[in-house]
Order: C-alpha cells, then structure tokens, then sequence
C-alpha cells in the first residue's frame, strides 16, 4: 500500500512542478452547471479557483475554446453566472475530464 500511495503523491509532485499559473490557486468544491449556448446545464465539481480561472471536474468531453456560461454555487447569496472560455482539457479517468477555465466575464443567469 505505501508504494501506491508514493506514487499517487508523486504524481501531485510532478503536476506543481509543470505549474505555470501566475495567480495562486485556492481549494474550491462546488456544484458548478455548464451552460452551452441555449442546451440545459450539465453538472460539475469544481475543483479550485484562482482570480483568473476555476478548475472543473467533469464527464463532458469539450473542445478548447468553448465559451459557456458557468453557474457556481454560493453559500451566501444568489449563484454566481461566469461567461468561462474553456483553456484546457486532460483525461481524468474513464469518461472524466479536469478542465481549466478562464473567467471572461459576468453573464446574465442561463434561461435552461
């Protein structure tokens, strides 16, 4: 079991190494919807957020540059609304994707 779990902490060795961000990134578990264009929200975890982007965990496989409207859930008001522009995408698994999104903008609340 030790030599698994070596491993896997490796693995995070490895990705903060090849970190290339300018903005530090903080530790953010939410519900997140992905809105495209006019189809209904398709659910997500977010996974940490920076002043420049949020990480997003999802089964969807997307294209970068997609833009979409993100809604993040609040603990304190009403859900955020972002236009994201979709800067990355890795496999996470089978049927998984970690996705990296940069924030464009407010948006207005999706009508789906």
């Amino acid at each position: 079991m030790k030599a698994d779990v070596d491993r896997l902490l490796m693995e995070i060795q490895r990705a903060k190494r090849r970190e290339r961000r300018t903005e530090p990134r903080h530790p953010f578990t939410r519900p997140v919807y992905i809105h495209i264009q006019r189809e209904p929200g398709v659910l997500a975890i977010a996974k940490d957020m920076s002043k420049q982007g949020i990480g997003i965990i999802t089964d969807l496989k997307l294209k970068v540059g997609t833009v979409a409207v993100l809604k993040i859930h609040s603990t304190t008001h009403t859900p955020v609304h972002l236009k994201c522009e979709l800067r990355w995408s890795d496999e996470f698994g089978k049927d998984w994707y970690l996705t990296g999104w940069k924030f464009i903008s407010t948006a207005p609340a999706p009508s789906t």
